[in-house]
């Protein structure tokens, strides 16, 4: 193990990446990890709140799998179950009781699910959930928000990162594609609006409310800036949507699991009709599902609605989520407490270091997942105001962070786990005050 004071070099993985580069384009397997300061890291191991990488070196990570692996990696429950399965087989392509168990589980502590269907991806869950909106109301359009991610289909793919015209002509803003190659008509049944302004979505249901399947939100932004919903705001949504008879879609695959047990919806006390959700779901092994009131949902049941999958509800990725579940069940509001009480403790050290140092840096969330951003803002309120920071400097900073052996999204999100002690949130606050007195060194 290196010495916790040397600055840690990545110069096999420079080298694995350049050789990666050969067969696969960029080096990586998803857009996303090309983000990584000093450059896309490549890893042999994990343990607990640790990524050990080619290079001999331990990093203690916040990126956590990009947000599943809530409860550290490697979890002791979830490999036996894994295990115990592989013994028993590894795909039926029909039904078993792990997956029933599973779907138990998520009726029990979301409070929209009355019914799930399950999928791999929250990508593909956002997709089942938009066809059971359409499919139930008999509309077509969709509303969704400037800075939301709802995965990388044509369909939702528009105003993520890219800054939006406000007033464009025409209802809402003017719709931004996030990626070459998308068809041109893939935004023709959306319509984007400002998030946390219910007055704007109060305008824009005003004049297509009758034709608007589906609402869509992150109820908390997590993926521009971890920012969370005005006080009300979201109670103001769910009273829009009822007036115009429209479906409410939280996609809660970021917060499912990770903003409580119950998610964002069970934090805030507003319930969805529709819940898309991965992740933390099966800690670390690849599920979404999609999850809603019972009236909706069984539409799907009727084989008048597509929702198809070779891999949905596989028995391995199934009892890996019973058994991440199970224990976020029976951990309940105790192991919630502690999860919280970490993320303050490491939220207010971050921030300790911060005002030490007079750095135009702010730390803004959840307790279990926040976001670093350089800005002389003292809070960040919506999409535009994320689009102001500067993450060309904190992409700088995330260098020196690294090097100091503290890994974080290229998103400047940090996800917290139950793995990271207070004995590793300590080391973590002592890393990133030296991390910041060598970037503002220079």
């Amino acid at each position: 193990m290196q010495d916790e004071m040397v600055r840690l070099d990545f110069e096999q993985s420079r080298r694995l990446l350049e050789s990666s580069k050969k067969v696969i384009p960029g080096g990586v397997n998803s857009n996303v990890r090309m983000g990584e300061q000093p450059h896309p890291i490549f890893f042999e191991s994990a343990e607990g709140p640790y990524l050990f990488d080619a290079d001999g070196n331990r990093l203690i990570d916040y990126v956590m799998g990009q947000g599943p692996m809530l409860l550290g990696h490697r979890p002791d429950f979830v490999l036996e179950a894994v295990e115990h399965q592989l013994s028993q087989g590894i795909l039926y392509g029909g039904q078993h009781e792990l997956e029933v168990e599973a779907a138990r589980l998520i009726t029990r502590m979301v409070p929209s699910a009355e019914m799930v269907r399950f999928n791999m991806t929250g990508t593909e869950a956002v997709q089942a959930a938009l066809r059971i909106a359409r499919a139930s109301t008999g509309r077509h359009l969709v509303v969704k928000f400037e800075g939301h991610y709802h995965g990388w289909a044509d369909s939702v793919l528009f105003n993520v990162g890219s800054g939006s015209v406000p007033g464009a002509e025409g209802l809402g803003m003017a719709a931004v594609p996030e990626s070459a190659g998308m068809a041109p008509e893939a935004g023709s049944s959306l319509t984007v609006a400002p998030w946390n302004d219910a007055d704007a979505l109060d305008e824009v249901l005003a004049s297509v409310g009758d034709s608007v399947a589906a609402v869509i939100m992150e109820p908390v932004m997590a993926n521009s800036g971890v920012i969370e919903p005005a006080p009300g705001y979201l109670e103001a949504v769910r009273d829009l949507c009822d007036r115009h008879g429209i479906v409410l879609i939280f996609d809660e695959v970021i917060t499912g699991f990770r903003a409580g047990l119950g998610g964002a919806q069970g934090r805030y006390g507003v319930t969805p009709d529709l819940t898309t959700m991965g992740k933390a779901l099966a800690s670390g092994f690849p599920v979404g599902c999609v999850t809603g009131r019972r009236e909706i949902m069984e539409i799907v049941s009727t084989g008048t609605v597509t929702h198809a999958g070779t891999f949905n509800a596989s028995p391995i990725s199934m009892a890996a989520a019973r058994a991440a579940l199970e224990h976020l069940y029976l951990g309940g509001s105790e192991l919630y407490d502690m999860l919280e009480e970490r993320g303050h403790r490491l939220m207010q050290g971050l921030r300790g270091v911060i005002d030490s140092h007079g750095a135009p840096c702010l730390v803004q969330g959840l307790p279990t997942v926040f976001n670093l951003m350089f800005t002389d803002m003292g809070a960040v309120r919506d999409h535009r105001e994320v689009l102001m920071t500067d993450k060309a400097r904190r992409a700088a900073f995330q260098s020196h962070l690294a090097a100091a052996g503290v890994r974080i999204s290229g998103l400047g999100n940090l996800f917290l786990s139950s793995a990271h002690t207070e004995e590793v949130i300590d080391s973590t606050v002592e890393r990133f005050d030296r991390a910041l007195r060598s970037f503002l060194s220079g």
